[in-house]
């Protein structure tokens, strides 16, 4: 029970505030009392029948598939530019900005390199929610026999790229090994677990959905470097 309040404060007309329902406010926010644990769950089990519950049938028990990337993403940005600020695609665009410049020489342009940096990890995460509507528009046109609309499309790879972010956070320990095993890993997870979901979707062969995700793949990697650089211009644009 909460102690007596002093004097000039007003007698609680509402439950109080306390550790416990700032937990649930917590837990309420991200969903992690019933959603995001068994939306992993499911994915893993059987990504297919999963989508086709959440887009037709049921939709109870899931995290809301927006919400899913808006919990992952920045979670495994924050892990990885605090911890292991080495690995990732992230790591090998700054290096290679970074890379670019001849600090010795030109003071000005090491300056400008480190604010283009601090601007493009304060807004990786925009940048990775970006690129989920393009890959819902590629992939209705790759799948357009199955008449699946834009909504629907966009739900797909927003559940597909918030559990490969999520299983990508789970691998970042391995670059304490090495950033190649980590890279490798990364890839591997993608290509492996992409082909499993589409299988497991549209139920065609395991070869037709291998290299469907390997077109996926590729248009994923051009849209993030389209977007990348588009963002550096943008950005050299302000500093300049």
């Amino acid at each position: 029970m909460p102690g007596s309040l002093p004097k000039n404060f007003p007698d609680p007309q509402i439950k109080r505030i306390s550790t416990k329902t700032i937990g649930a406010s917590l837990l309420s926010i991200l969903n992690l009392e019933r959603g995001i644990f068994y939306t992993v769950w499911e994915l893993i089990k059987n990504p297919g029948a999963a989508m086709r519950r959440y887009l037709f049938t049921n939709r109870s028990g899931f995290i809301e598939p927006m919400k899913f990337l808006v919990v992952t993403i920045p979670i495994y940005l924050f892990i990885s530019f605090t911890f292991f600020p080495d690995s990732g695609f992230f790591a090998g665009f700054e290096n290679g900005l970074a890379g670019n410049q001849d600090d010795a020489i030109d003071p000005e342009k090491q300056a400008l390199t480190k604010n283009l940096i601090s601007i493009f990890k304060e807004y990786a995460n925009l940048l990775l929610l970006i690129t989920v509507p393009l890959a819902a528009i590629f992939t209705k046109i790759l799948f357009r026999k199955y008449r699946l609309n834009f909504g629907e499309h966009l739900v797909i790879n927003a559940f597909l790229y918030g559990f490969l972010t999520f299983a990508s956070t789970l691998l970042l320990p391995t670059a304490w090994i090495s950033t190649d095993v980590n890279s490798w890993l990364m890839a591997l997870l993608y290509l492996v677990y992409t082909t499993y979901f589409f299988q497991s979707l549209f139920q065609f062969s395991w070869w037709r959905s291998f290299g469907n995700t390997i077109l996926i793949y590729l248009f994923s990697l051009l849209i993030t470097v389209v977007v990348f650089i588009g963002f550096m211009i943008v950005g050299l644009l302000v500093l300049l």
